[in-house]
């Protein structure tokens, strides 16, 4: 079957070019906030260049890349639509910080875990070992949100990029994007020199779960059980005891990776429990995060 073709019609630096003159950035801008498509007269009004000479000019500079024109006007591209998207996520435009919050769930250790939020990278850090999660999240998904709320809402966009992950598709480039699971040690950049207070044990025992996107080579990693959330098997075990688990924090499944070995590495098997009112279910996936077992153990 013949592959789709596309072509590179212009250099990355030539488009992002255009985006050069505050202008034009005005145009996008009121392209976004009006009733698409736009006719000439009414998108000069709405920007404030007063010539409509120099007007037409920066106009017709974003036209085919980020502006087409149809018989009512002018209206935004995808691409468009990505540049005022990105513009609005406060990724190029807004820095800040939060003040810590306590979370509900403990580390592995037991220790109490603290979210803390600064320059749109989110850390949770226990309070007495040295296990600590990073994640990249943009200041737009904390509008209109309480303080108090930040983690719930941080929980569910994180829940979103892993699901996307797992369809095939970067959050970054919308490239295609693959995972695989494999040992802790095989993540590259993985610091060979351990904490002395590592909860988890011999590192080569604990699996982890790698996307990596094929088009910008972007990588993430994510737990096993974490990346498990939808799988039926999981939602199904979880419903039976009466818990939809879209209505459970994410930070519930992120903080006992000791549930979470290496069974074997040829064939690479990777395993993680599931817990709910002491019943368990074991779950066992392979290499490309296939589940090849489910171990029930009720209990007594």
């Amino acid at each position: 079957m013949q592959q789709p073709q596309f072509v590179e019609q212009a250099e990355p630096e030539e488009v992002f070019g255009l985006l050069s003159d505050d202008n034009r950035v005005a145009i996008l801008r009121a392209l976004w906030n009006g009733d698409e498509p736009i006719g000439f007269s009414e998108l000069h009004d709405a920007v404030d260049i007063g010539d409509s000479g120099q007007f037409n000019y920066h106009l017709k500079k974003l036209v085919d890349q980020f502006v087409t024109r149809a018989e009512e006007g002018y209206e935004l591209t995808v691409a468009g639509d990505q540049i005022n998207g990105a513009i609005e996520s406060g990724s190029y435009t807004t820095s800040g910080r939060m003040e810590p919050i306590q979370l509900d769930s403990l580390c592995s250790c037991g220790g109490t875990r603290t979210f803390y939020y600064e320059d749109e990278l989110a850390t949770i850090e226990c309070d007495s070992c040295s296990l600590t999660a990073r994640y990249d999240i943009p200041p737009s998904v904390f509008a209109d949100c309480d303080h108090e709320e930040v983690p719930t809402v941080a929980g569910r966009y994180l829940r979103t990029v892993i699901e996307r992950l797992h369809h095939g598709f970067c959050p970054r480039c919308d490239g295609p994007a693959e995972h695989t699971a494999c040992q802790f040690t095989d993540v590259p950049g993985w610091d060979e020199e351990e904490p002395e207070d590592n909860p988890l044990g011999n590192p080569r025992e604990l699996p982890i779960v790698l996307h990596e996107c094929r088009q910008c080579e972007h990588k993430i990693t994510s737990g096993v059980q974490y990346s498990l959330l939808t799988h039926p098997v999981v939602v199904a075990f979880h419903y039976d005891h009466g818990i939809d688990i879209r209505d459970c924090s994410i930070w519930e499944f992120t903080s006992f990776m000791d549930r979470e070995r290496v069974r074997s590495t040829d064939p690479f098997r990777a395993s993680t429990v599931f817990t709910v009112d002491g019943d368990e279910l074991t779950v066992v996936v392979d290499e490309e995060m296939r589940v090849v077992e489910t171990i029930p153990d009720e209990a007594t």
